[in-house]
């Protein structure tokens, strides 16, 4: 069965302009970040520390770059779903940070292992991420 797309809601100009001004922001960091050698961001990396996300995953020094210009203090970052999968959820008015995550076609195998099929050309997409701190333990039903 394919996948279909969500219909969104048309934004109003206030939206519109927001995710433009947004959009603008992270294009200059990423032109920062991008315009520093490996060693420099390796070493701005390690100013905030290993940065993982809340499946356990390392995150690479460009994304811990995209993390201190927006929220210098990022220990385990996360998506709204996946922090929903670990028991967590992101509380109320917070707003995310961004990071770039690899897109890619997912596979299961036969032994139920889901892979990413990156093909031969490497796609990324922004994504938001909350911090832990950002965070609460769901409530039990």
């Amino acid at each position: 069965m394919p996948a279909t797309k969500r219909s969104r809601k048309p934004m109003t100009p206030e939206q519109q302009a927001a995710y433009e001004e947004r959009r603008e922001q992270m294009r200059t960091i990423t032109k920062k970040i991008s315009a520093l050698t490996d060693d420099e961001r390796a070493q701005m990396a390690r100013q905030i520390g290993t940065v993982y996300t809340c499946e356990r995953r390392e995150l690479s020094p460009f994304n811990a770059c995209m993390l201190i210009f927006q929220r210098g203090d990022a220990t385990i970052v996360g998506g709204v779903r996946q922090w929903n999968t670990v028991g967590r959820k992101v509380k109320k008015g917070e707003h995310g940070s961004y990071i770039w995550v690899p897109m890619g076609r997912r596979e299961t195998d036969d032994q139920g292992t889901t892979h990413v099929d990156m093909g031969d050309e490497r796609r990324f997409k922004m994504v938001a991420v909350f911090d832990v701190a950002q965070t609460e333990l769901m409530e039990e039903e």
